[in-house]
């Protein structure tokens, strides 16, 4: 499957980010790793932010992707915690906002009100809440290289929040 050009620019940011770190991350640098010219690229995304902003909403559709409407708080939970599916590389435009300007993410602070307002929907929303937290932590925890919690540990992390959600509905 062909991907546009759009997208991979947005794939080799996000790698640009994830190897080299923020201080790599200029236009010329994603240009150069796309190969195709800076004008190429600005074409695209006429700014740095606005290539910031495309890897948040790039981000967040391919997350919303893989969330089963039908069972939305289990699903939010597996794909928090399965790490095979999830390419931490897709979180690195959340990253570069927050160094660089936390204004981009503003998309992102809506997601997660209208996510609270399913929430609120819940028997016990503040269940569901730290439910919710626990999912960020180990997917924030997984990006930073700093979880230490073994396979077997992470299994009934995953599992207790399963049944836990299971309640709620």
């Amino acid at each position: 499957m062909d991907i546009s050009i759009k997208e991979k620019i947005l794939c080799e940011a996000n790698k640009v980010i994830a190897k080299k770190g923020l201080n790599c991350f200029t236009l010329e640098e994603v240009a150069k790793e796309a190969g195709i010219s800076k004008g190429g690229l600005l074409y695209h995304f006429p700014s740095k932010d606005k290539l910031i902003q495309g890897l948040i909403e790039y981000y967040m559709e391919q997350f919303d992707k893989k969330i089963d409407r039908t069972r939305w708080l289990s699903s939010l939970i597996e794909q928090h915690f399965n790490y095979d599916s999830v390419d931490t590389t897709c979180m690195t435009g959340l990253l570069a906002a927050v160094a660089m300007n936390q204004e981009l993410l503003q998309p992102v602070r809506e997601n997660r009100r209208v996510l609270l307002e399913k929430i609120y929907e819940l028997k016990d929303p503040t269940l569901g809440m730290i439910i919710c937290l626990a999912c960020y932590g180990m997917a924030f925890s997984n990006l930073f290289g700093i979880d230490v919690f073994s396979k077997k540990d992470m299994q009934k992390i995953h599992d207790r929040l399963i049944d836990l959600s299971q309640q709620l509905l």
